[in-house]
């Protein structure tokens, strides 16, 4: 039984690290409250260093370079963009992408499940059939900013803001980007 003890620690540990990284889709959250986001059940600390982000979601499906390296997790709907320093990743995130369904397909975006899990700002839940007009009405506290295209809208609060892009009525959302204000 003596020899037998190391296997199974190291069978035990093996699996609860195992468990860890492993999301499944359903159960990913996403908290936003009082300036502090929590994603899978890990707070992104100040400074969203990629790793920070990697202990609540694990490794991504797959990354691209370009202006930005973006990590795709395809079967979580969810995208992480890491600023590239001199040609190289900087390790910090600016922002995340969280797809309900994909308006546009292109490199970056997931090509498995959409999201599936649950979003909550401040005491708001956030699902795919959220409009418009009751997303600008709950999110009380928040301030209305300059968007980049129509049926987009960005709130800001903080140092954070969001963008949430809606189909052409309006009536279901399609996705929501959250990243820190520059500075």
């Amino acid at each position: 039984m003596k020899k037998h003890l190391p296997i199974l620690i190291a069978c035990c540990t093996l699996f609860a690290f195992a468990s860890f990284s492993n999301v499944k889709p359903e159960s990913c959250s996403i908290i936003i409250k009082k300036g502090t986001i929590t994603v899978a059940g890990n707070k992104i600390t100040p400074g969203w260093e990629l790793s920070n982000f990697k202990i609540g979601l694990g490794d991504s499906d797959r990354t691209r370079d370009g202006y930005n390296k973006t990590h795709t997790y395809d079967n979580l709907g969810i995208v992480l963009f890491e600023p590239m320093v001199d040609k190289k990743p900087g390790g910090i995130i600016s922002e995340f992408q969280i797809f309900f369904s994909v308006p546009e397909k292109n490199d970056v975006t997931p090509t498995g499940d959409c999201y599936k899990g649950s979003i909550k700002i401040d005491k708001f839940v956030v699902t795919k059939d959220l409009s418009s007009s009751v997303m600008l009405a709950k999110l009380k506290g928040w301030k209305k900013t300059e968007s980049y295209t129509v049926h987009s809208y960005r709130m800001a609060k903080g140092e954070l803001y969001i963008y949430f892009l809606f189909n052409d009525e309006e009536t279901n959302l399609q996705k929501v980007s959250v990243g820190v204000k520059k500075k």
